[in-house]
């Protein structure tokens, strides 16, 4: 890999940690903080100026919010190794609920996936449901 490759590789990855700092709204020193380390040390890894280690990284990975497999997963979109998030908005907005459902499923554990149906199934048991002329069931 030439040193050119290397230091856009740099850049990349500071820009995303930049925009995943940004987006959870945390100033460059309370992330730099959180992360352990000097504002001034957070500022040149955002600008591709220090190359951090996997250590360092992670710590400003969890800084910023989302851990390092979400900053690798955003470095590789970025570099085109890997397809774009799909658009994500805030539960309760999606066009589709299932949509929300995919979602959760894909964050959530089982155990905590089963106590969500069982928490769902408790409360359809507690509202009764009414039926049409044609008997069928509505909410």
């Amino acid at each position: 890999m030439s040193a050119e490759s290397e230091q856009s590789i740099g850049i990349v990855l500071g820009e995303a940690l930049r925009a995943r700092r940004e987006e959870s709204g945390l100033s460059l020193r309370a992330a730099a903080e959180r992360a352990g380390m000097s504002p001034a040390h957070l500022s040149e890894v955002e600008r591709g100026l220090k190359e951090p280690s996997l250590g360092v990284l992670q710590r400003i990975a969890d800084a910023v919010g989302g851990g390092a497999g979400e900053v690798f997963l955003d470095l590789a979109i970025a570099l085109g190794a890997a397809p774009p998030r799909p658009v994500r908005r805030p539960l309760g907005f999606a066009p589709d609920p299932r949509d929300e459902i995919e979602w959760a499923v894909d964050r959530l554990h089982q155990e905590d996936l089963r106590s969500v149906a069982a928490f769902g199934a408790f409360l359809a048991s507690q509202h009764p449901t009414r039926t049409t002329t044609e008997g069928a069931p509505t909410a």
